[in-house]
């Protein structure tokens, strides 16, 4: 089984409807291979979800979705 680090911009178009790159970045997620993230991929996540006058997420929202992706993905643990 393969091991592969999921882009940051791949969790953000899991929750972004209206991008074109929604449904590509649903169907990575749902492939076989053995799936990482790191916390810099969840800071990053927060700060652009979270960012601007019209954000995609609430923080509280965003921090749902924080805490699902670390009990769906593994986190490398460093040694």
């Amino acid at each position: 089984m393969s091991k592969v680090l999921v882009d940051t911009n791949v969790l953000i178009y899991t929750k972004d409807r209206s991008s074109t790159f929604h449904l590509k970045a649903i169907n990575i997620l749902n492939r076989s291979e053995e799936l990482f993230i790191t916390t810099k991929n969840l800071t990053e996540y927060y700060a652009v979800v979270t960012k601007g006058s019209q954000p995609l997420l609430s923080p509280i929202a965003a921090l749902q979705d924080i805490n699902e992706f670390i009990s769906y993905f593994k986190l490398p643990l460093s040694k």
